[in-house]
């Protein structure tokens, strides 16, 4: 899924920093008032209630050249939804925009505009879109970026003719224009699967892990840098193999070939993304070794919610795709329709499943549902 884990031309955001207050955070999903304060901003919002699970310790100040707060009246608003590429993750973002843009009235309030490039690098396809809206004058845009700098400019752009942008998946981000990045720490969900490894093997001796990563870029990094945070504290946890594979199953499988080849006594795989993973499981089951090799993924796409029920992965990652696009519209409606400040950053924690508790998620997860209105 290069849309969502794919290279990006970008630079280091300055604001990545500072360890997770989980106390802080869970009471805020509790939907507590609480007053947040950054250098030279305050906030006194209930963000809490507003964005269920926040993580409000990744708040950062405001560049002040975003767009204001406002309230647009005409009804219905234009709304442009613009991913890098319409794949399943994005699908399961696209389902949360529309289930929210229900809760709030339906088309006759927001009309959704969702446009894809027609691959993960049609950069020129973002950018012919995001000039169409803007000679449009659309209410508002939501953008995934996979070249942030070619994207500046009609962010600037947007921005300077009244438009809101804000950003979605988009891991980093130095463009000062926009109102709000909506998804999740990468680093999190990298430490989210080291987490798991070391409640289940830090007792057992030597561990041999073996790493599928994606393509080198912003996603990779920050996924590897959270996982090697947590792993590096326990010294049998030991990485023996790592490679890039793509982001795509057919390299998954190729590469995890290699792997065992190269170390056929690994304990654990571990892909940065569940595509490579299940390229993987091909791999191990070709070996008959699927389900004696852990795997561990990331997405919790349904292929690798399956294989968990089946004993064919130990565990997966899920960042909330769905609950990331309802937060887009709520962040939509709380900045366009009632001229409120939202955080800078709408960030919500991943939450890894397993064996014990795969039978907790709702499958409606993955697909729009749309409100019944009888």
């Amino acid at each position: 899924m290069l849309a969502h884990a794919g290279s990006r031309c970008c630079t280091k955001n300055k604001h990545w920093r500072g360890n997770m207050k989980r106390s802080f955070c869970n009471s805020l999903a509790a939907g507590l008032l609480v007053a947040v304060v950054v250098p030279g901003v305050a906030f006194a919002a209930d963000y809490g209630a507003v964005f269920p699970g926040i993580l409000m310790d990744k708040v950062i100040p405001p560049t002040g050249k975003e767009a204001k707060p406002q309230v647009k009246t005409n009804r219905p608003l234009k709304v442009g939804f613009l991913p890098t590429a319409m794949d399943t993750y994005y699908q399961r973002v696209l389902a949360g925009v529309k289930e929210e843009i229900d809760r709030a009235g339906g088309p006759s309030t927001i009309q959704l505009l969702v446009q894809a490039p027609k691959s993960q690098s049609a950069t020129d396809d973002q950018v012919r879109t995001m000039e169409a809206w803007i000679n449009e004058r659309v209410d508002a845009i939501a953008v995934a970026l996979y070249n942030e700098g070619a994207l500046e400019p009609l962010i600037r752009r947007a921005t300077e003719a009244g438009i809101p942008v804000f950003l979605f998946n988009s891991p980093v981000a130095d463009d000062p224009y926009y109102v709000s990045d909506i998804g999740y720490d990468q680093s999190d969900g990298g430490r989210a699967q080291a987490q798991w490894i070391v409640d289940n093997y830090k007792d057992k001796g030597e561990v041999k892990i073996a790493v599928l990563e994606g393509l080198p870029g912003p996603h990779t990094a920050q996924r590897m840098k959270g996982f090697n945070e947590v792993l590096s504290k326990y010294p049998n946890l030991k990485i023996v193999a790592k490679q890039p594979a793509g982001w795509v199953r057919a390299q998954g499988l190729t590469v995890t070939e290699n792997m065992l080849t190269a170390h056929p006594d690994v304990d654990i795989l571990v892909a940065l993304y569940d595509e490579m993973a299940l390229g993987g499981l091909q791999a191990l089951k070709a070996r008959k070794l699927n389900g004696k090799i852990a795997i561990v993924g990331y997405e919790n796409m349904k292929e690798a919610n399956d294989a968990i029920k089946v004993g064919d992965f130990a565990a997966t990652v899920d960042t909330g795709a769905k609950e990331e696009g309802r937060n887009i519209i709520r962040a939509v409606e709380q900045f366009v329709m009632k001229g409120e400040s939202i955080p800078k950053k709408i960030f919500v924690a991943p939450k890894t499943y397993d064996a014990k508790n795969i039978g907790t998620f709702d499958p409606a997860d993955y697909i729009y549902v749309a409100k019944n209105t009888k």
